[in-house]
């Protein structure tokens, strides 16, 4: 059974400064992200967030489709308009590792844990996916907008997701809260902001903490081509550069456009 978002419930959790004050809620929508996009600069300031409950053209990374089931989940967006024009994937991992954390500390344990470039994986199947987008007017830089989806309280899956994906009340065996949730997760988003913007290298640092394949050999997949031989994951630089190691010591960079983990 499906629930409507109740924004007095979440407001009265929301412990931000400036995140999620201003609210955009739409029982459905087509694209939160799209929404964000289409506002005009006069529109949009820093922190604008827009929520619906039932997004019916959701995307993900590579223009995949996502599914999520009305009034069950989490689907939002965020306007960021950051002095700093670069190092936004930094920012994005920022955000997943704000999910993490909120996860692992939730369901217990060390469940949760980041899909490069932007999945978030619990007890090894997908609970949620991030897609980060720049808008310009012009040649000017306006907004970061970062959609995030979480499956909450979906029970049931399609055929072709349901051995992948999952949900947190899957996991955590009972139904969640979603405005407590989401509260909980935008003062996460906010401090985690904080740390990109002041360039704090332990926010680097714990975010290759997070990723899946850290300091391990894996596979790559580089322009949608498989590489003959592993290389090591080093996590990312200051920029969210991914670097590897190779089989001569040599280190790699790549951008995460590039590039497709595959780790057993």
């Amino acid at each position: 059974m499906s629930s409507t978002f109740d924004q007095s419930i979440f407001l009265q959790q929301l412990d931000t400064q400036w995140l999620g004050h201003s609210i955009r809620y739409f029982e459905e929508l087509e694209s939160t992200n799209t929404y964000l996009k289409k506002l005009s600069s006069e529109e949009i300031e820093h922190g604008l967030f827009c929520l619906t409950d039932h997004q019916t053209r959701g995307r993900g990374q590579y223009e995949r489709k996502w599914e999520t089931e009305k009034g069950q989940n989490l689907t939002f967006s965020i306007a960021f308009t950051p002095a700093d024009r670069g190092r936004f994937h930094v920012l994005t991992l920022a955000c997943a590792l704000a999910i993490v954390e909120k996860l692992n500390e939730f369901v217990g344990s060390s469940c949760a844990a980041i899909k490069w470039p932007n999945d978030i994986i619990l007890n090894d199947k997908k609970t949620g996916g991030i897609l980060t987008e720049a808008v310009f007017s012009g040649n000017t830089f306006d907004r970061l907008i970062i959609g995030i989806g979480l499956n909450i309280n979906q029970q049931e899956f399609s055929n072709e997701l349901e051995e992948i994906a999952t949900s947190v009340s899957l996991e955590k065996g009972e139904g969640i809260n979603r405005e407590q949730f989401l509260a909980d997760l935008l003062n996460r988003i906010e401090y985690k902001y904080i740390l990109w913007e002041q360039q704090q290298s332990s926010l680097i640092k714990t975010i290759n903490r997070n990723i899946i394949g850290y300091g391990q050999w894996v596979g790559l997949k580089i322009d949608d081509e498989m590489q003959d031989e592993l290389y090591k994951l080093l996590g990312i630089d200051e920029n969210g550069a991914l670097l590897m190691l190779n089989r001569d010591g040599g280190i790699d960079s790549f951008s995460y456009e590039q590039i497709q983990l595959v780790t057993n």
